[in-house]
């Protein structure tokens, strides 16, 4: 009798269950600028910015866009100590991207993406937890910089 209504049970909660969708919702994965962008970097060259440029473009393979970057890092001590020591630093990252189609005549799109970021740095001596944050702080607003811009380009390739 227990293993006729355990069984019973068993079909019940299973039948009920057969509708439920489990969904996840994702980011698209595709990049519609992979491989097909020439990157050019004007004026102050950040190896850390650089780098993530390259790692979202890909080569380029396809030579169908143009993206020049300006990238511009300006660094402002919030709280200050008596002795002039920065006890909060506020990072203000500045890129004016420029996408052109295929050549410098049919710009797409021009964009000024600021990102920010705060830290608190110690000042006595090497502190590699402090380092090791400012890293990641710095990657992590780089990348949200540039993935900003993606998703504010427009679908079309019209010239303005």
């Amino acid at each position: 009798m227990i293993k006729k209504n355990f069984f019973l049970a068993m079909f019940v909660f299973i039948f009920s269950c057969s509708n439920i969708e489990f969904i996840l919702k994702e980011e698209d994965g595709t990049n519609r600028f992979k491989d097909k962008v020439l990157v050019v970097s004007k004026g102050n060259w950040e190896r850390r910015f650089v780098t993530e440029l390259y790692s979202i473009f890909g080569n380029n393979t396809k030579n169908e866009f143009i993206l020049i970057t300006t990238f511009v890092e300006k660094k402002e001590n919030r709280i200050v100590k008596k002795n002039q020591v920065a006890e909060r630093v506020d990072y203000f990252l500045e890129v004016n991207y420029e996408l052109f189609y295929k050549t410098k005549e049919c710009k797409i799109y021009n964009k000024k993406v600021v990102s920010t970021f705060s830290i608190s740095p110690k000042s006595f001596g090497y502190n590699f937890g402090a380092d090791q944050s400012f890293k990641e702080l710095y990657a992590a607003s780089i990348k949200n910089n540039i993935q900003k811009f993606i998703r504010s380009t427009p679908n079309n390739n019209s010239c303005v």
